[in-house]
């Protein structure tokens, strides 16, 4: 889905001419940890509502410049864009400018959150699993290929760790049965990072392990 549909325009915006008192009056009246700023109708950024506690409940906000924090997300960016700058300001509330700066609204996390969940990647059935391997001997392509040549389709991937020697992909798969795809990804030296229940790799492992004790018993 489009989450430029879900812009909220009904929010009553802050004005730089507000009192402290006021905008303390209107984070208790919603549920964000910060507000968008105007003067007028120019968005100047946004006010946390922890920037407030000491602050001289009659004087105003334009006093206080120096604390509004300038971040947003322009219409044309991508729902990753979104979830990328609500972490990177610990925010759960972005306003939304057009490409000429103009104010359009805000984003809302909760409903961010909600589009993911309704994205294939999130709302298919499949099993996902996390690969590792070193960052120099890595590639999608092989990923994707090692998946389908056992007939299974892949639903999404995404890098979820990354270090100068290692990479972890976050896999989900559409299959039956996952212990064949995680078997042959170990044989093309992928460390399985995650815990699947029909994976019967430890059981092996173990069958082996028994097998070794007893014949050393002998």
């Amino acid at each position: 889905m489009i989450w430029q549909n879900f812009i909220d325009q009904t929010l009553q915006p802050v004005q730089v001419s507000n009192t402290i008192s006021e905008i303390k009056s209107a984070f208790k009246a919603c549920k964000f940890n910060h507000l968008p700023v105007f003067k007028k109708e120019v968005f100047k950024g946004s006010i946390n509502i922890d920037d407030l506690i000491d602050l001289d409940p009659t004087t105003v906000l334009s006093e206080y410049k120096y604390l509004l924090e300038v971040f947003y997300v322009e219409t044309h960016k991508t729902n990753l864009d979104l979830i990328h700058e609500f972490a990177n300001h610990q925010t759960n509330l972005l306003p939304i400018l057009d490409d000429t700066k103009k104010y359009v609204g805000v984003m809302k996390l909760e409903d961010v959150l909600d589009l993911f969940g309704e994205s294939p990647f999130v709302a298919n059935e499949g099993e996902v699993m996390v690969l590792r391997k070193e960052r120099t001997k890595f590639a999608f392509s092989e990923v994707a290929q090692l998946i389908e040549t056992l007939n299974a389709r892949v639903s999404g991937m995404y890098v979820s760790q990354l270090s100068k020697e290692t990479i972890e992909v976050t896999v989900k798969v559409e299959h039956q049965g996952i212990n064949e795809i995680l078997q042959t990804f170990r044989r093309y030296d992928y460390q399985i990072a995650s815990e699947h229940p029909e994976d019967l790799f430890a059981e092996d492992l173990k069958e082996h392990s028994d097998y070794l004790n007893k014949y050393l018993d002998i």
